[in-house]
């Protein structure tokens, strides 16, 4: 389930051309985060729930709200997060590791070879970033340093 809302402040009448528009599965921290982003006005902002609903059903009427970009507050035309197919309209829906179309490679360790960051850390306890790090190496203070003995990371062919 999603949630459909409005974000305006209390002059604003119009939701067609006023506002914001978005879409989120969890609208108290979409809140958060749109005081955040709108700190002068956090104290004046309305956030309505016009909605509830199947995500793809609540990006349909978003993208009927907001069918070009700069409509109220809006940049993006409405209809997908951060203008990228959302759900099973996507291609990769579902699709992790070796199967997802932006697959790069695998992570090889000592305990083994992994298709996804996330898989390693979770074999090890340890943060994905902190696998990334170790099979790819990293640049500290604009020195390459070199992946840790036993850790690498080899690309798809």
């Amino acid at each position: 389930m999603a949630v459909l809302y409005w974000v305006h402040l209390p002059e604003h009448s119009n939701m067609f051309n006023q506002g914001y528009i978005g879409v989120t599965p969890n609208i108290k921290k979409r809140i958060r985060e749109h005081k955040h982003k709108f700190k002068a006005y956090a104290d004046q902002l309305i956030i309505d729930v016009i909605l509830i609903a199947e995500q793809s059903y609540c990006y349909m009427i978003e993208k009927s709200l907001r069918p070009i970009r700069n409509i109220g507050w809006n940049k993006a035309i409405g209809g997908y997060r951060n203008n990228k197919m959302i759900g099973e309209e996507n291609p990769n829906f579902g699709k992790i590791g070796e199967q997802a179309s932006n697959f790069q490679g695998w992570y090889i360790t000592p305990k083994g070879e992994f298709s996804t960051s996330y898989e390693a850390a979770k074999a090890f306890n340890l943060n994905p970033m902190t696998i990334i790090r170790k099979c790819k190496g990293r640049m500290v203070n604009g020195k390459f340093i070199q992946p840790q003995e036993g850790w690498a990371f080899k690309q798809k062919a």
